[in-house]
């Protein structure tokens, strides 16, 4: 199974970032992540269900915040206190209008 990271956020996608941004919530546990032409990322759930996260330009969007980065790990990661999955809500993962 893998997670996924979410960090170096901004709620303004066109900040000058000269410093690292926020950290993100981390989403899991997943089978797999499949991107689309840099559009969309889906996430694949154990009972063959994905959660989607958008992108804005370069950024993935979730909850009014724009991340420039995200990693994906294995369990052997997360068990680090650190490391602490929240629950996916697909209304906070819609782009802004």
């Amino acid at each position: 199974m893998i997670y996924i990271r979410l960090f170096h956020g901004r709620t303004d996608p066109t900040q000058d970032m000269d410093d690292w941004g926020t950290d993100g919530p981390i989403f899991g546990p997943y089978e797999f992540a499949h991107t689309t032409y840099k559009s969309i990322l889906r996430l694949g759930r154990p009972d063959g269900t994905c959660d989607e996260l958008y992108c804005y330009e370069d950024m993935l969007c979730y909850d009014g915040v724009f991340y420039g980065d995200w990693t994906v790990f294995g369990l052997e990661t997360l068990g680090s206190e650190e490391y602490m999955p929240v629950a996916y809500d697909q209304a906070k993962a819609n782009l802004p209008t």
